[in-house]
């Protein structure tokens, strides 16, 4: 019985291990490609406001045998703009002339620049709101000519030293 047995049990076992391989049917159906939906137009952009334009690259430095503070750009030993203690007012040096809008977080106020400079009394307000303005403030010229500078503590030293 053994033998009857022992020799069924692998062709069985060859018999079960055969098994049909299913031929693949035809492929689905690939769906309908789909019409991409045209791109929205561009928003127009609004000119950028001051308080977005990128801040002039540079560092402002302090010279307290001088009590100045200047701030230099970036690869060049030409300052952008100046603010030295100068009897008993603040002295702005720069390249900007004319009648020149200083934009800061408190507001916009004008500044006359005669010659590359302009001096304010120590009390002036103007120089708070350049100390204190968010981070920034700019000097613009009616020419589209404008500074963005960063407000660092070495515009309040050098107000701080002339009062």
């Amino acid at each position: 019985m053994w033998t009857r047995y022992g020799l069924m049990v692998p062709v069985m076992l060859a018999v079960a291990g055969c098994a049909a391989v299913p031929t693949p049917a035809a492929p689905p159906p690939q769906p309908a490609p789909v019409a991409a939906a045209p791109a929205p137009a561009p928003l127009p952009t609004p000119s950028r406001g001051w308080e977005e334009r990128a801040v002039d690259a540079g560092s402002w430095r302090y010279d307290a045998g001088s009590r100045a503070a200047t701030f230099v750009p970036t690869g060049s030993a030409n300052p952008l703009l100046t603010m030295a203690c100068s009897g008993g007012g603040i002295r702005l040096t720069s390249a900007l002339a004319g009648d020149v809008s200083l934009r800061t977080s408190a507001g916009t106020d004008q500044i006359r620049f005669d010659g590359g400079s302009a001096t304010l009394p120590s009390r002036d307000p103007r120089l708070d709101r350049i100390a204190f303005s968010r981070g920034r403030f700019a000097l613009e010229t009616p020419g589209g000519g404008a500074l963005t500078l960063p407000v660092q503590a070495e515009i309040g030293r050098v107000i701080e030293d002339c009062r």
